[in-house]
């Protein structure tokens, strides 16, 4: 533990490696890294890579990646721990936009034929029920549903070492 506060550091023990924290963690969105590939991102002592489901689910499907052995042999990344969300995120940026727009909007949702930086799909693009959410695939506009357990049957599919159950990012205007 810190002198100077209460942080504290910590070791998080998966299948796939240890994690020492606090950490820097690499975002590989779609499976993938950017500008380095996974081999120096671990020579250069990566610990952990953050992949995201919603993305890895439209394309190429977590079911494939479960086919191709889980995401360490999917990436050839075979020693080091992933974590992938729930997709919970997606649910605030396709219903609202970047945070800039959600702001500008006062909370109201994008609308059909209101462009803004982020392609629009409409007020059908996100469906929140207490089932869960309904999404429109940014790729080709397919409906899908994500509900807490279809999240965490993705993530353990994909093969993550660490999950994360679907959350709800409210936007910033609810008081409660």
């Amino acid at each position: 533990q810190s002198s100077k506060s209460q942080a504290r550091v910590g070791r998080l023990h998966t299948p796939h490696g240890v994690v020492d924290t606090p950490g820097f963690v690499a975002v590989a969105t779609n499976g993938a890294l950017k500008g380095v590939d996974f081999r120096d991102a671990d020579e250069a002592g990566q610990q952990l890579v953050f992949s995201n489901t919603y993305h890895l689910m439209l394309h190429p499907g977590s079911e494939t990646i479960r086919e191709a052995g889980g995401i360490h042999k999917f990436t050839n990344r075979r020693n080091r721990p992933f974590i992938t969300d729930s997709g919970g995120f997606q649910v605030f940026s396709l219903a609202y936009g970047s945070v800039q727009e959600e702001l500008s909007q006062k909370g109201e949702l994008k609308r059909t034929g209101k462009k803004s930086e982020h392609q629009s799909l409409g007020k059908d693009a996100v469906k929140v029920s207490e089932n869960g959410v309904v999404f429109r695939s940014y790729r080709d506009g397919s409906k899908f549903l994500l509900t807490p357990e279809s999240t965490v049957d993705a993530q353990k599919d994909i093969g993550a070492d660490i999950i994360v159950p679907l959350d709800e990012l409210p936007p910033y205007h609810i008081d409660r």
